[in-house]
């Protein structure tokens, strides 16, 4: 019979995986408009504060299961674990808000071709990391947070490079910050991509990794 520590701890990670897959659906969104130069600000901000409240719904749980039951040394990992990555994630639906809101701070900016810059194969990157964290976070499997920290490995990669690129354009200004701005905010949720991945090393097995 499951103990109500562990049927909490199972619900508190259910409002993770949902917290991430509507994160993943808001990036999905933010980056499609972008692209598009669509506004999706109005749907973003709702999901964004969707996923906060969330995220308020995880801590209040957890600290709920640490007073009223005695955790032990394990449980109380995960419930630390789980704090943090409903942090993490709430950081992945805010940096997919910024990304939308580009358009209304900027107005209209030229695109810029494909051709030599990757920001396609960027956000496919991050959004395969985005991916990964949330499996993760299903699955709580140790052994495939190194795959993680290389796909993340690449995202950063593909940043620097696309940094030089836009200083070495001839897009206009505004052009320049907006694609700036965009794998700036794509780049940071990556990173926290490999938070989560700490944090599940830090749950199931008690000691602290750093991926990056």
């Amino acid at each position: 019979m499951s103990r109500p520590l562990d049927i909490g701890i199972n619900q508190i990670k259910s409002l993770l995986v949902k917290m991430g897959q509507l994160s993943k659906q808001a990036l999905e969104l933010a980056i499609d408009g972008f692209l598009k130069e669509e506004d999706g600000y109005v749907q973003l901000k709702a999901w964004s504060n969707t996923i906060i409240m969330l995220s308020e719904e995880v801590e209040d749980r957890a600290v709920e299961l640490m007073a009223l039951h005695q955790p032990m040394a394990t449980d109380l990992r995960t419930l630390k674990a789980y704090i943090k990555i409903a942090y993490d994630i709430e950081r992945y639906g805010r940096y997919a808000l910024d990304i939308g809101d580009i358009k209304n701070r900027l107005g209209e900016w030229e695109q810029i071709p494909e051709n030599g810059f990757r920001f396609k194969e960027m956000a496919e990157v991050v959004m395969k990391c985005v991916t990964m964290s949330i499996d993760f976070i299903r699955e709580m499997d140790q052994n495939c947070i190194w795959e993680q920290a290389k796909t993340e490995a690449q995202s950063d990669d593909l940043y620097l490079k696309n940094m030089k690129m836009l200083w070495e354009s001839n897009a206009s200004p505004k052009t320049i910050i907006a694609y700036s701005l965009t794998i700036r905010y794509l780049e940071r949720i990556a990173d926290h991509s490999t938070y989560i991945s700490e944090s599940i090393s830090y749950a199931i097995s008690g000691r602290r990794v750093s991926l990056r």
